[in-house]
């Protein structure tokens, strides 16, 4: 007696109804608890801003070097309200906003750093003009007299009298 042949889309249905089972159970208990990975991506988050942030409260160290027990709880602070989902963008606003400009390691972005930052490439674009502007002025009307340039009847007559001086 022979069997009979199930289809192939019969056969894997048993296995999906499980696992489509098994989510929908398990679906309220992941939904109440965070992923470990947003946890450790917020912590490793939190780590950069701190390397990247200077602290208000000790000056020259950032927040991730400074052991003052107010840095600590700022520390604690922007770790909560990063593992809450709130943005890095938002979170260095805030701190700004709250401790001024000094805080932020890299001041490009402040009207002071774009002077620090832009004077130095102003004073190299305009030195580089003024060195373009003395190296053609003194090549200009040379060629005559540079080696390998057109020789004119002065160059000759001047050429043949320095020769024979020298003889």
């Amino acid at each position: 007696m022979t069997r009979p042949r199930i289809p192939a889309a019969l056969r894997s249905l048993p296995w999906s109804l499980a696992i489509a089972v098994t989510l929908l159970a398990a679906g309220p208990a992941l939904a109440q608890a965070p992923p470990s990975g947003d946890k450790e991506a917020a912590q490793a988050e939190a780590q950069v801003l701190f390397r990247e942030v200077m602290s208000p409260f000790c000056p020259g160290l950032t927040l991730a070097d400074c052991p003052s027990p107010n840095a600590f709880e700022l520390r604690k602070d922007i770790q909560a309200r990063l593992e809450r989902g709130e943005s890095r963008e938002a979170i260095v606003d805030a701190l700004v906003a709250q401790y001024g400009t000094e805080l932020l390691s890299d001041p490009s972005d402040t009207p002071i750093g774009r002077v620090v930052w832009g004077v130095p490439f102003l004073l190299a674009a305009l030195a580089a003009g003024v060195l373009a502007w003395l190296v053609r002025r003194m090549t200009r009307g040379q060629g005559a007299e540079m080696p390998g340039g057109a020789e004119t009847p002065a160059v000759r007559e001047r050429l043949d009298e320095e020769l024979a001086a020298l003889d």
